[in-house]
């Protein structure tokens, strides 16, 4: 494995593995320490809880050394286009940086969340396309405009660990929120919850849908795994025979960088309730984290014996091993001359 930026450049054999690494490891931590004398530069542009953490401790748990930064704030501010004159706050250009990461770090990783002007240029991803270029050694995405891998496997994670999820019904619901938000997280859950093959109900309103190139690898993904997609924007009806309730947000690209209505109707329509959750197959309620209460999902669930959040925030951990293992294990340090 080259890199870990898209779920959609794996094998759905590849993501099992992974997933099958991690559970693993949860249960049985390694003896040794297979990444020791190897360091990973964890690069943000936007703030993290979970990424951050769950992949400084797995990467030091396993003998490695993590190095985390703050992309233009405790680094220059850095420049990924091509050709232009820098005369503006960016010192450093990526094809500078990168290249020197990689020669620091055994793995390079990036979190860069999309701008919210234009649909069609932050879905080129042009930060984590040019870390990929750039970069002599592993990259992983942290998250960004279309992807986040890590969390879908996590995902995937989680619900294995709770069924056997073939042919189980699985329902990413739209939810509230102040202000527009990407479409990454949504996008891979969907398709990790393919992988695993999962029937998929995608339910949002009107003028919400994900991105065209998106669903096409969700609808790939549960062809090669026969499972059924679905697109609805009929609630509560799209809760029926759920085994998974998994919530997010995301923004409306016709309306893009807008926030969603705010009337209390239209928020209460799509908020995840007891109510909705009723008609469930006694699902599992799931959601990446961080989570606005009663605005998302109310008390009534979150806090119920059927929120699943915490375990699946655990699960970042443990498959954040199973990627670091995939992409640095195999390595091999030059032996060093004795000094004698």
């Amino acid at each position: 494995m080259k890199h870990f930026t898209h779920l959609h450049e794996h094998s759905t054999a590849e993501l099992q593995g992974l997933v099958a690494a991690a559970l693993r490891l949860k249960k049985s931590p390694l003896p040794d320490l297979p990444l020791a004398g190897r360091s990973v530069a964890f690069c943000f542009m936007n703030p993290s809880l979970r990424t951050q953490v769950s992949f400084e401790v797995a990467t030091a748990a396993l003998g490695g050394h993590p190095v985390v930064l703050s992309l233009g704030q405790d680094t220059w501010k850095v420049e990924h286009r091509e050709g232009i004159v820098m005369d503006g706050p960016a010192a450093e250009h990526l094809k500078e940086a990168v290249p020197v990461l990689a020669r620091y770090c055994q793995a390079v990783a990036l979190r860069s969340f999309p701008e919210g002007k234009s649909w069609q240029q932050d879905k080129l991803e042009p930060f984590l396309r040019a870390f990929r270029k750039y970069s002599e050694v592993p990259v992983i995405n942290l998250e960004s405009a279309t992807s986040h891998p890590c969390q879908g496997l996590a995902d995937l994670m989680t619900i294995q660990e709770r069924m056997e999820p073939r042919r189980k019904n699985f329902l990413l619901t739209w939810a509230p929120h102040i202000k527009g938000l990407p479409q990454a997280v949504p996008a891979s859950a969907a398709e990790a919850a393919a992988a695993g093959g999962m029937n998929v109900t995608i339910a949002r309103p009107e003028g919400y849908d994900l991105d065209p190139e998106i669903m096409q690898r969700i609808a790939r993904r549960c062809d090669e795994n026969h499972g059924q997609l679905k697109v609805t924007d009929q609630v509560p009806e799209a809760y029926d025979g759920a085994h998974v309730v998994y919530a997010k947000s995301w923004g409306s690209i016709s309306r893009y960088g807008e926030p969603p209505p705010q009337d209390a109707e239209f928020r209460r329509r799509w908020m995840v309730t007891a109510e909705k959750m009723r008609r469930t197959q006694s699902a599992f309620f799931m959601h990446c984290l961080p989570v606005r209460r009663n605005l998302i999902v109310e008390d009534a669930v979150l806090d119920s014996p059927a929120s699943i959040v915490i375990d699946q925030a655990e699960n970042r951990l443990h498959t954040s091993k199973a990627v670091l293992l995939a992409l640095l294990a195999s390595q091999r340090q030059a032996p060093q001359e004795s000094l004698c």
